[in-house]
């Protein structure tokens, strides 16, 4: 089956993108023609690897002649209408950006994550009010609920969608999306096929890997870690826009002398990183689509104590993987850890438990042959 992807970017980004890149090269190896169609300027030749053809014009359905196509992000309306229009089209839902308003899917004042379909709530919590994109001028601007409902209608017109989890689907659901055409694939990056479980730690660390972005929580985490009994070392990984408003609240609980931030890390240097770390935290306020970064903890042996936003319950099973906690309860997250500090047979049992998981539930061939049969039941 020869696939047409669909995507604003033909470069390294995200988390988006790099599922796009290996889900493009694992397709290819099965012996299916990749393409992209891409909206943005530049384009990176590695990137572009797995694809036979590439190109930012529509020629490119002439001359490639797909027999699927499988849009990842865009924000060119008429183009999907188009496609829907002209061949079997599938899109990959990777995030809130369909049915959100706002993008997050939590409320910016409250914090709360939103259960409502995209409607009057969207004024009544004020996700309506957003940072303007452009340094000059006014710094906010506001989003018509009007242009929601016209990217969900110009969606509607498509054979199939994928999501990562269940909770992605019952959003879309809501959204009059109707059940039957949503497929949950678990999104499972290729790495993790060379991932291999790591000894036990019994030093006290705890790992926070991600962005450091509101909508990641180390905010949380940090009022969580100032509750904690048990001695204890944090390190987080990553940058990001929250970063100094962490710092500042790390000093302000009197945790800066436990709390190192390492800044940005390199992926292949992830590793000593998990094998100096009792158990992982995925401490996310917005409802996460997935949640791979909790996978990849898990795969190498470490428990993940974890919120129960969006699609994390998916992957961390309580008492089996990990630990999980009712979305932004601080308190029941700072027990969560304490738990696992002071209870080394548990976190031990925990991490045997969350690498059989991985193995045994979570393959990047596994997510192939269940895409692959999405998309032939989409022609």
């Amino acid at each position: 089956m020869r696939v047409l992807h669909i995507h604003q970017r033909a470069s390294y980004f995200g988390g988006v993108e790099q599922i796009l890149h290996d889900t493009a090269e694992g397709l290819s190896s099965k012996g299916w023609p990749q393409a992209l169609l891409y909206l943005d300027s530049g384009a990176d030749p590695d990137f572009l690897s797995p694809f036979t053809d590439s190109d930012k014009s529509d020629s490119i359905i002439g001359r490639f002649r797909p027999d699927v196509a499988l849009v990842h992000k865009t924000e060119d309306l008429m183009q999907i209408a188009a496609l829907a229009g002209s061949l079997p089209t599938v899109r990959m839902v990777h995030d809130h950006d369909l049915v959100c308003l706002r993008r997050h899917k939590y409320f910016p004042l409250s914090g709360r994550i939103c259960e409502h379909a995209a409607g009057p709530a969207c004024y009544q919590n004020l996700c309506c009010v957003q940072r303007s994109p452009s340094p000059a001028g006014f710094p906010i601007v506001l989003r018509s609920l009007r242009s929601q409902r016209k990217t969900m209608a110009a969606n509607r017109g498509m054979r199939r969608f994928i999501v990562g989890s269940r909770w992605m689907r019952a959003q879309l659901q809501k959204n009059d999306f109707p059940g039957d055409s949503i497929d949950v694939i678990h999104p499972v990056p290729r790495d993790l096929n060379s991932v291999r479980r790591l000894p036990f730690q019994a030093a006290p660390e705890i790992l926070f890997v991600g962005q450091v972005i509101r909508g990641k929580g180390v905010d949380l985490l940090l009022r969580a870690l100032a509750r904690v009994r048990h001695p204890w070392h944090a390190t987080i990984v990553g940058v990001g826009s929250h970063l100094d408003y962490c710092r500042k609240l790390a000093d302000e609980l009197g945790l800066a002398e436990r709390v190192r931030f390492a800044g940005w890390v390199a992926h292949r240097e992830l590793e000593a990183y998990y094998a100096h770390a009792r158990f992982t935290v995925v401490p996310s306020r917005w409802p996460e689509p997935f949640g791979m970064v909790g996978l990849e903890a898990m795969s190498r042996g470490r428990p993940v104590v974890g919120f129960a936003a969006g699609g994390i319950p998916d992957w961390l099973t309580d008492g089996v993987a990990g630990l999980l906690v009712p979305a932004g309860d601080v308190e029941g997250f700072a027990r969560a850890m304490d738990r696992l500090l002071a209870d080394h047979e548990l976190a031990y049992n925990l991490g045997r438990g969350a690498a059989s998981l991985a193995a045994e539930k979570f393959s990047h061939d596994g997510y192939l042959l269940e895409l692959m049969r999405s998309l032939e039941s989409a022609t």
